[in-house]
């Protein structure tokens, strides 16, 4: 009996790591790996989405408008279209689906995640958010539905890779590597000064606006930590940051003995992509590979807290617990969208995230556990967002 294709759901298609996506799955494909998109879910980029349903042939997508869905179905008749806020949730949740690669960007992915765990999926992850806001109820639904969490963060993706070579017993730590976004080299009186197209031309990656800008200021690796803590079981002490400025290295292993171990690459992101699609096989590609017949540069720094106050302020909300990791994501959000739209200074979005972790003790907060209450966990998401939209930050 023929074994039918790994059927395959990508949130978040037209970002990104969406497309890098898809075009990893038609090279494995073409290689024979049985695999088939069966679904896509995205935003508003509808022309690329269409452009997308012709290309791959999916059964279901999801657009965010009723108007999209519409202009999707006079197009596409056969196609069964779902659309509003609930419409990847409900694609994570489709009969017959093994993998779900969620791809979103910010809170919304936390749902989708927690479908498809709870449903026994595996769910190849590049959403930071649905760990840092709700890790907890992550780390439940796995338990109890029986699903997987496969990183695609290169960062994750690297360590999964070299904690394959050794015994969790035997780890003292983790390191993560950050290339220190477009300012590591900036003298710091000058970064009130910034524009969003000076913060948005990162030194190596290709990303998404608002990862762009959490590279700048560090957010994005506070939120990496996060998720080392939950996707690898380890204690905010056993996660370390260095900057690596080349981005070759993309995360290290330390054990008790000394040894450390690193996973190289060049940074392209449809390798992790593949690796977490066909884990934990390895299967040949033609992807471009590090050439060793010239210079590599393989310097690494420590972390400056003064450069990168924002990071020191989101791992003391990640310490604390409870919904303050939430609510900071979520001011994160709104205060990056207010710098990129020109209304708060670079170092606004700093000031602004210590002014709500501040207001969230004073306000919301009670230290301790992982908060396991969802409607927890949204009510302090919709506190900070009105909260950053609102503060004056000159």
């Amino acid at each position: 009996m023929t074994k039918r294709p790994r059927n395959v759901v990508v949130l978040g298609s037209t970002g990104s790591i969406g497309t890098q996506t898809l075009d990893v799955v038609e090279r494995l494909q073409a290689a024979g790996v049985p695999l088939r998109i069966v679904g896509l879910a995205a935003g508003s980029n509808v022309e690329l989405l269409e452009r997308q349903i012709e290309r791959v042939e999916p059964d279901v997508v999801s657009v965010a408008s009723e108007a999209h869905a519409e202009r999707l179905t006079a197009r596409f008749p056969s196609l069964r279209v779902l659309s509003g806020d609930g419409g990847p949730t409900n694609l994570a949740a489709e009969d017959d689906v093994d993998v779900v690669v969620n791809a979103l960007v910010g809170a919304v992915g936390l749902m989708p995640t927690l479908a498809g765990v709870s449903r026994g999926r595996i769910v190849a992850l590049a959403n930071k958010e649905s760990l840092v806001v709700g890790g907890g109820l992550v780390r439940d639904a796995l338990k109890t539905g029986g699903g997987r969490l496969i990183p695609i963060d290169s960062e994750h993706s690297a360590v999964l890779q070299c904690l394959e070579a050794g015994r969790r017993k035997d780890v003292r730590r983790l390191l993560l590597t950050a290339s220190g976004g477009p300012f590591r080299d900036t003298d710091p009186s000058v970064l009130g000064h910034v524009t969003p197209q000076d913060a948005l031309r990162h030194p190596t990656w290709a990303m998404g606006a608002r990862i762009t800008i959490d590279s700048a200021t560090m957010v994005n690796k506070a939120f990496e930590v996060i998720e080392a803590h939950y996707l690898f079981g380890v204690s905010y002490d056993e996660v370390d940051v260095v900057l690596h400025p080349a981005s070759i290295v993309h995360s290290l292993v330390e054990y008790r003995d000394g040894s450390i171990l690193a996973q190289l690459a060049t940074h392209d992101m449809r390798i992790p992509i593949q690796y977490a699609l066909t884990y934990p096989d390895r299967l040949a590609t033609d992807l471009p590979r590090l050439d060793f017949t010239s210079p590599l540069a393989f310097e690494f720094r420590p972390l400056d807290p003064a450069r990168y106050p924002a990071f020191a302020t989101m791992m003391s909300a990640a310490r604390v617990g409870g919904s303050a990791p939430a609510a900071l994501n979520a001011a994160d959000e709104a205060l990056v969208r207010r710098f990129l739209r020109g209304e708060i200074p670079f170092l606004g979005i700093a000031r602004g995230l210590a002014v709500i972790l501040e207001r969230w003790h004073a306000e919301m907060g009670s230290d301790g556990d992982d908060a396991s209450d969802l409607g927890e966990l949204l009510a302090a998401d919709r506190w900070a967002r009105r909260m950053a939209q609102d503060l004056a930050l000159v």
